[in-house]
């Protein structure tokens, strides 16, 4: 037999005090009035069924700072009542801006709701507000999250939140970052190719904003791609907390930190082609050494034709 919990979002504790001790152990004292707050409120608003503290603020490894958001997940009997609404957030200060996301995870029927907040003092808190009723979906899509440090600030059903990650977690494997097949490592390179010369394409075109936005939007998540395979397979430095380039900086080899700077376009016609010039070499750089490393035979002939390709358009251009 599967035991099933249910969450009763209905029901409230008699006594209202708070369910953590003290200050969180790594959060930056700017956002201890923040918690104190949230705690107080969450206690006395009935839609409320559970706030959690996730992200930097409450993970040991690369912990946040006064720049670093707080990412709260908020468990509501209602949260569209909560997103239709800012009122609620001005306890916590005053208010700069609101930026709302919803995102419709069509895979389990749910939508994935979140508030942005930027405050006057420059404490940024990002809610998620998901349904009370949903809470088992919820806390297994941030597994992965919760596995590098959470903080129960309040749970209507004392120990249940808790209960309930860690029963999730103590079945959850940690995946040690793979290095590419030779197959998903040509794919990357083959649209990395495609997209730099669709860029020289539009300078020649005249349309100088849409080959910046390639270089600066999908070029970088390829290249991205490419180094992060870089990490695994050559530097070794790869870990689990890089989404997103989290960290990139103290993980890629020296060789390849120095060139860098040289990964981005201005708005600056000859600047945007210098650029797709370098992203070819480095291109090819990260492909060699982790093709050598992996044992894979290169295929040098896209990347060649690619950079042929580069140099006939821009032949009569000084650059």
């Amino acid at each position: 037999m599967r035991l099933v919990l249910k969450y009763d979002c209905q029901a409230k504790p008699r006594l209202l005090q708070p369910t953590y001790k003290g200050i969180i152990k790594f959060m930056h004292p700017q956002y201890a009035g923040t918690i104190e707050k949230l705690s107080r409120w969450s206690q006395q608003e009935p839609s409320i069924q559970g706030l959690l503290v996730l992200g930097s603020q409450v993970r040991d490894q690369y912990k946040g700072d006064e720049w670093s958001d707080l990412d709260v997940l908020l468990l509501a009997v209602a949260p569209h009542v909560l997103m239709r609404s800012n009122a609620w957030l001005n306890l916590l200060g005053e208010v700069v801006c609101v930026v709302e996301e919803e995102t419709y995870l069509d895979w389990i029927n749910l939508t994935w709701s979140v508030k942005r907040v930027l405050f006057a003092d420059h404490r940024a808190v990002d809610f998620s507000i998901l349904p009370a009723e949903r809470v088992d979906d919820v806390l297994v899509m941030n597994a992965d999250i919760h596995a590098h440090g959470y903080q129960i600030i309040y749970d209507a059903h004392p120990n249940l939140l808790m209960d309930k990650i860690e029963a999730i977690l103590a079945h959850q494997n940690s995946e040690t970052p793979k290095a590419p097949s030779q197959d998903e490592l040509q794919q990357v390179i083959d649209q990395l190719l495609f997209q730099l010369i669709f860029a020289g394409k539009k300078i020649k075109r005249n349309e100088l904003w849409v080959a910046v936005c390639t270089i600066n939007q999908p070029v970088s998540k390829l290249l991205l791609q490419l180094i992060e395979y870089h990490t695994t397979t050559v530097v070794k430095t790869s870990q689990d907390i890089r989404y997103n380039g989290r960290f990139l900086e103290g993980r890629v080899a020296p060789t390849l930190l120095e060139k860098l700077p040289g990964c981005f376009a201005r708005y600056d016609r000859l600047d945007a082609i210098q650029t797709i010039g370098r992203l070819l070499e480095i291109t090819d750089f990260l492909s060699r050494q982790i093709c050598e490393i992996q044992g894979y035979s290169f295929n040098a002939d896209p990347v060649r034709k690619a950079q042929k390709l580069f140099e006939d358009m821009f032949a009569n251009e000084n650059i």
